[in-house]
């Protein structure tokens, strides 16, 4: 069967590729440093024991989980920061402007560590 005159053919390599980087073929943890464990969202804190340690004036959390307190990112006279702290990843939201995001995030922010140093210092395992 000859192909269509019609269609328009694309010359031999000029469609999308996928490339495969050696560095992306390996996910399993085998001791490298600078890596992190494959189980390390499971070894992070329990997200109430972690914000009322670092939260000031944490209220009891209402039906869906919630707990308001003094955001640590700004000078807060009146509960402005929202956590979450029954959901493992214990997401927050500041209504003072200050963001939002997850248990690392937050983290992240407080200390001033990137990703990979903050999620370490979380699960308690020594930085690369």
């Amino acid at each position: 069967m000859q192909p269509d005159p019609q269609k328009r053919q694309r010359p031999a390599g000029t469609g999308r590729q996928v490339e495969k980087h050696k560095h992306n073929q390996q996910t399993k943890y085998t001791g490298i440093r600078g890596r992190l464990p494959d189980n390390w969202r499971e070894r992070l804190p329990d997200p109430a024991i972690y914000y009322a340690q670092h939260v000031a004036k944490l209220s009891k959390p209402n039906a869906l989980g919630w707990a308001q307190g003094q955001c640590p990112f700004h000078d807060d006279r009146n509960a402005s920061l929202s956590v979450h702290v029954i959901d493992a990843r214990g997401g927050w939201r500041c209504f003072a402007s200050c963001g939002g995001g997850d248990l690392i995030g937050f983290h992240m922010r407080r200390t001033g560590l990137s990703f990979a140093d903050a999620v370490r210092e979380l699960i308690r395992e020594p930085r690369a």
